[in-house]
């Protein structure tokens, strides 16, 4: 089973709209061009990052390529004639047999995105309610909960009355793995990009089920499968050379050296997601000074934007392809300004949900310090040693990529900040990718990337001493 977000956002899918990760999938069974009725997928919202009814087509296509069942239980596709997302390989829910025991499925998909092609999507009660009970009444004696959504959501899933109770949930989302047990059942969700899968071994007895969960790391000690190894190389190599091709460059144009790191750059999902990172330092700070001629104070970067995922070696070069895997979305940047009050309130958001979400900003031209424990910000510095509780009534700039004020997206839960708030600057426009990029090639010693301790964390950090 996969739990969603696998068409998008990769470099690889800016080129192909996520046919390599279908073929990919397809061959988990290891026999290609053959249906497999036991994997099961459901859509996450970056499934919907081709959201346009001019995309239905596109996305159609790969359901026809798809050797696997897409789930789609709680998602009201849009009836427009000639533009409906539909596929004999998308069912609503299934019943799977196993000799005399038969497992149903159902799934749930966030509405975080509302893509044009669906009209609406079922909340999580709903969902559970229609199809836990059915599912039951049709001989079920094992019902799985396929989701993606939060993990909060998951857990009151799991919290509904018994008869709406799913047996497991298997979920995705938040990109790392997660094990919790509500009323004995369990929620388990697996590492982003195959660091690791979970094993839920089911064993019936007596009328009864218990389940044993087990992570597996898929790290360099699981041994390798040899066709699907070559698979991924082969559309790896095909993809480069077509992005290559696309430029008019050679076909090994993004192993281009722009410039060497002295540290160790650290952008792994649960570091960066959720820490202070000198990667994320020296990205805000790049920005801070590209837009110091506009006045700027500091700079927020969400760093779900940022999504290379996995650390860069000391002493190494960083190529092309690191950035390109780094941005695979516009990070085009705005200059807007607040009153100084608001800051709290983004920084609030900054640390709610602490769970390495995308929504978690790396920052520029300020300091303060975060509890996880207690949940709070709590001595926040400007401009030098400046308390913000020394500035009040006075406005602060601030440099953001357009995504978190954009009118047309959900701004990361920055709901607070806005396009109304922009203010003139030449520099606006300007993309993190490029600035870094200036930055690398500027550097003939390479880069030095540090902490400073900007973000001061109680639980791993010596903060106020």
């Amino acid at each position: 089973m996969h739990a969603g977000d696998f068409l998008h956002p990769s470099f690889i899918s800016k080129q192909d709209n996520g046919l390599a990760m279908i073929k990919t999938l397809n061959q988990l069974d290891g026999a290609a061009n053959q249906f497999d009725p036991n994997m099961l997928v459901t859509w996450g919202n970056h499934e919907f990052d081709k959201g346009r009814l001019r995309h239905v087509d596109l996305m159609n296509d790969l359901l026809a390529q798809s050797e696997f069942t897409w789930l789609d239980s709680n998602i009201t596709w849009a009836k427009n004639p000639q533009q409906t997302i539909q596929s004999p390989h998308m069912k609503r829910h299934v019943m799977l047999e196993y000799n005399e025991f038969k497992v149903g499925v159902f799934s749930f998909t966030t509405d975080i995105v509302h893509p044009e092609y669906i009209a609406s999507f079922d909340n999580y009660e709903d969902t559970a309610k229609k199809y836990v009970p059915m599912l039951r009444d049709q001989g079920a004696d094992f019902v799985i909960g396929l989701t993606h959504h939060w993990l909060q959501d998951d857990l009151a899933m799991m919290a509904l009355p018994a008869s709406y109770r799913p047996d497991i949930i298997l979920g995705g989302h938040e990109h790392y793995v997660q094990t919790e047990q509500v009323n004995g059942n369990w929620v388990l969700k697996a590492d982003a990009d195959a660091a690791s899968a979970i094993v839920a071994e089911v064993t019936f007895s007596q009328g009864k089920t218990h389940v044993m969960p087990q992570v597996i790391q898929l790290d360099k000690t699981f041994p390798e499968d040899q066709d699907m190894l070559a698979l991924v190389v082969q559309l790896s190599q095909e993809n480069d050379h077509k992005y290559c091709q696309s430029l008019g460059l050679e076909n090994h144009c993004l192993t281009q050296v722009l410039g060497t790191t002295n540290q160790r750059l650290i952008a792994e999902e649960t570091e960066i997601r959720r820490f202070e990172t000198n990667l994320g330092n020296i990205l805000a700070d790049t920005v801070l000074t590209a837009f110091k001629s506009c006045e700027a104070d500091i700079v927020l970067l969400n760093s779900g934007s940022i999504r290379l995922n996995q650390n860069i070696p000391a002493n190494s070069n960083i190529t092309v392809k690191h950035l390109e895997e780094m941005f695979p979305y516009p990070s085009d940047l705005r200059l807007i300004e607040f009153d100084s009050s608001l800051l709290e309130k983004i920084l609030a958001h900054t640390i709610s949900g602490w769970t390495a979400n995308g929504h978690w900003l790396q920052i520029a031209g300020f300091a303060y310090i975060h509890n996880p424990e207690q949940q709070t910000v709590e001595h926040i510095h400007l401009k030098g040693h400046q308390e913000l509780t020394d500035m009040r009534n006075q406005k602060i700039r601030a440099v953001v990529p357009h995504y978190l004020i954009s009118a047309d997206t959900d701004h990361d839960g920055y709901s607070m900040i806005n396009e109304a708030m922009q203010v003139p600057c030449e520099v606006s426009g300007a993309e993190v990718k490029t600035l870094f990029t200036a930055l690398l090639q500027s550097l003939p010693d390479g880069l030095n990337a540090h902490r400073d301790y900007r973000i001061c964390n109680t639980t791993k950090d010596a903060c106020l001493e």
